[in-house]
């Protein structure tokens, strides 16, 4: 069974069945604000288990809940839990279809480099291409982090997307 069965509980939870091959986590959570609901969605990561920005795959690759197709992403924010190292290790996060295929592997922020997120509260105002732009394929998008040039050793993020779902339909 694949770690993509995922089903939110009442008390709005994303619980997940199947094998899970890396430590993460995703969740939604509701705020108000000046245009309506937005959703945030919050992935918490450790930087040595952050595959390869090369790799795609549900089996391979860490990512958060599904933002649902139509939504708009406002912004992201990535603070730092543990200091992050590894030389020459750079982070990116990027956007996939829910199946694990790329849509743009450093699409909520490229190459952040390790000197960015070296001290406990260190923060990053995500600035990729896919910020303020609108989900546009088919099922949604998944958050994820990999990283670039070498291997983080340590280092502990959690990173909060925030966007604003389509409207409903009638």
């Amino acid at each position: 069974m694949s770690r993509d069965n995922v089903w939110t509980n009442k008390d709005g939870l994303a619980v997940g069945f199947g094998t899970r091959t890396k430590t993460t986590s995703g969740s939604f959570k509701q705020a108000n604000d000046q245009d309506g609901v937005t959703q945030k969605l919050t992935l918490r990561f450790r930087g040595e288990d952050l595959p390869d920005a090369t790799v795609a795959g549900t089996d391979q690759i860490m990512y958060a809940p599904v933002i649902p197709n139509g939504s708009l992403i406002k912004g992201a924010t990535l603070v730092v839990l543990e200091a992050f190292a590894g030389a020459t290790a750079v982070l990116d996060i990027g956007v996939y279809d829910a199946d694990g295929t790329i849509v743009d592997d450093d699409g909520i922020d490229a190459a952040i480099a390790v000197t960015s997120i070296d001290a406990l509260n260190d923060t990053i105002a995500c600035d990729g291409a896919d910020i303020g732009t609108v989900v546009a394929t088919t099922g949604g998008v998944k958050i994820a982090a990999t990283y670039d040039t070498a291997a983080f050793t340590a280092g502990e993020a959690e990173l909060v997307v925030e966007y604003v779902p389509a409207p409903a339909t009638s």
